[in-house]
């Protein structure tokens, strides 16, 4: 079996290195047994080792198991003479994960083109990058007072369940609910009271529902309950929805304390099914707002 034969580096050897030793970047190579021939500094930094003692050390010396596995599976591929480009989240000891962009290329055999001898291995830390991404994701998706996903958010995960629905058959439901008398509490008490119910009732119903279920604040005391899977019977699927409403209306029932206040709302809400993408978006929202002005119309008069 060849290995890796670090004397067919080029001649300015130091200047080489010198050049490596200063590049933004994790650069490293392992012979074909998957042993670490070569590190740059930075990469040693991270290893926490000299260059003397990373030789023909391997993944499973400084990563977890399921690390070192994921990471093999990559290398059995550049091996086999592909070129591989991968975000790879990584544990150090200490717990700290870091996520890298790492490529990797195949490195070959001189006197055998065809025959791969070793992997040349090129990483960038892109945790802050990742981080900040997740941030803004965040951000544009979700309600900043309740914390709950935003009419737009919902949108776009109903469209994804219409479709899921059609290729599985399976019904699916929205819930609209509506806070009655929502806006005497905010005029009676001021709206900071006003927040603190609405982010009281979003973390009650939060709890109410299944934690696959996609639940949004969609405007100021409206707010919509996504429900996804719930078989291809309608019957029992209409049973379920209705059973999840009911549990969202005794939720927001409880009596609300906050400071002085004792108060005890309720709320109004419509449920719509929907199977497939014979409705939009749009139309079933719609629906579902409908059935429940209806109800709110009764309770009314």
């Amino acid at each position: 079996m060849a290995e890796f034969n670090t004397t067919k580096l080029p001649v300015h050897i130091a200047e080489l290195k010198f050049a490596l030793d200063n590049v933004p970047a994790y650069v490293y190579i392992k012979n074909e047994l998957g042993h670490y021939v070569y590190a740059n500094k930075l990469t040693l930094d991270l290893f926490a080792c000299s260059a003397q003692e990373l030789q023909y050390k391997t993944d499973t010396d400084f990563f977890p198991r399921p690390d070192a596995k994921k990471l093999a599976k990559i290398d059995k591929r550049v091996l086999r003479g592909e070129r591989t480009r991968e975000e790879v989240e990584l544990t150090f000891p200490g717990g700290h994960t870091f996520i890298f962009w790492e490529v990797k290329t195949p490195i070959f055999c001189d006197s055998e083109p065809n025959k791969v001898i070793g992997i040349l291995g090129i990483a960038t830390d892109i945790t802050e990058r990742k981080y900040h991404e997740q941030q803004l994701l965040y951000a544009a998706s979700t309600d900043p007072l309740t914390e709950l996903l935003n009419r737009r958010y919902f949108y776009i995960r109903l469209s994804l369940a219409l479709e899921m629905s059609k290729r599985d058959q399976s019904y699916g439901a929205v819930i609209f609910i509506d806070l009655n008398k929502f806006k005497k509490l905010n005029d009676q008490y001021g709206h900071n009271t006003g927040d603190a119910y609405l982010v009281e009732i979003a973390n009650r119903m939060k709890a109410a529902v299944r934690e696959k279920d996609c639940l949004a604040r969609i405007g100021g005391d409206e707010f919509i309950v996504l429900l996804e899977g719930l078989g291809r019977d309608e019957q029992t699927a209409k049973h379920n929805a209705h059973r999840v409403a009911d549990k969202l209306q005794t939720a927001i029932e409880i009596k609300f304390i906050h400071q002085d206040i004792n108060y005890k709302g309720s709320a109004s809400v419509g449920v719509t099914m929907f199977l497939g993408t014979q409705e939009t978006a749009d139309e079933i929202v719609a629906q579902a707002d409908q059935h429940m002005y209806m109800i709110k119309h009764t309770l009314t008069d």
